[in-house]
């Protein structure tokens, strides 16, 4: 199942992400395969969003549950964002900006302060939404898979599976060669091919111990 927001939550959402991504991962020029268009960060922020809202569980009670967190890590990000620029530690936003959240407001570089502040801790907790609220572990876990997956959907084949890369892994299909593939010089897929793997040997049976 996809978890999908109404469209202005949906916005929201998609635009602090791409303020995530476009502060970790490097610009790529926008492509157009088909009538499938790539954003500078190749998309990258629909792959945490996903992640986010269908890959990672929580303990609930006796049971790992898996929740939607992409939203309420998006305003984990605008209050981390908002308490720094109140402390003096970010550079005011514009005014002129059109930015939803203040996260995506600020420059890259305050960004990645923002990041660094909720993996110390040097936030106020307490503050922060649900689930996050005085909840310093998932805090930490969280502010470390935003990096990771970032990266992991930029150097991954993610944005080569087109329009099929929102479909269960089983049914997605590359269309056409990632750039990723191309800048770290990996050349694609190969088949798998029967090898010699020895010569079978036979064991006598020994009757008498049979």
């Amino acid at each position: 199942m996809i978890i999908k927001l109404s469209t202005p939550f949906h916005e929201y959402v998609c635009e602090t992400f791409q303020a995530l991504t476009d502060a970790l991962v490097p610009q790529t020029p926008p492509m157009q395969h088909g009538s499938y268009f790539i954003d500078s960060d190749m998309n990258v922020h629909e792959y945490v969003i996903h992640a986010l809202n269908h890959e990672i569980t929580i303990q609930q009670q006796f049971f790992l549950t898996p929740i939607p967190l992409a939203y309420p890590t998006a305003l984990m990000l605008d209050s981390a964002a908002a308490q720094l620029i109140a402390a003096g530690q970010l550079q005011t936003p514009s005014k002129k900006s059109n930015a939803r959240g203040a996260f995506s407001s600020l420059l890259r570089e305050d960004r990645i302060r923002v990041l660094a502040a909720l993996e110390e801790l040097s936030v106020d907790v307490n503050s922060l939404p649900s689930p996050y609220t005085n909840n310093a572990g998932m805090v930490k876990y969280v502010t470390d898979a935003l990096n990771r997956l970032s990266l992991f959907g930029y150097y991954s084949e993610w944005s080569a599976y087109g329009t099929t890369r929102l479909l269960p892994p089983d049914k997605r299909r590359l269309q056409f060669f990632p750039l990723s593939w191309q800048q770290v010089g990996y050349p694609g897929v190969s088949l798998g091919y029967r090898d010699f793997r020895g010569f079978l040997m036979k064991m006598p049976r020994n009757e008498e111990n049979a």
